[in-house]
């Protein structure tokens, strides 16, 4: 199933409230067609969330913080 749609980032993250609440109420839906669709939204709301913590200055460096008095170099 090929989606070509523009997504807006609010829309797409409040879309994914919805189908998180409706699929713990419901399960899985057994369309094939409904199921790839939720998976299109999952997968659009991660790369929204991942592009929003990388493009955050304060997350910068925070996996791997170095002490003070160490550096690799």
């Amino acid at each position: 199933m090929n989606i070509d749609l523009p997504t807006v980032s609010d829309d797409v993250m409040e879309l994914y409230m919805y189908i998180d609440c409706a699929v713990s109420q419901m399960g899985e839906p057994e369309s094939k067609n409904l199921r790839q669709l939720f998976d299109f939204i999952r997968q659009k709301r991660q790369e929204i969330e991942e592009d929003r913590w990388r493009a955050n200055p304060e997350n910068w460096g925070a996996c791997c913080p170095w002490p003070d008095d160490d550096f690799p170099f």
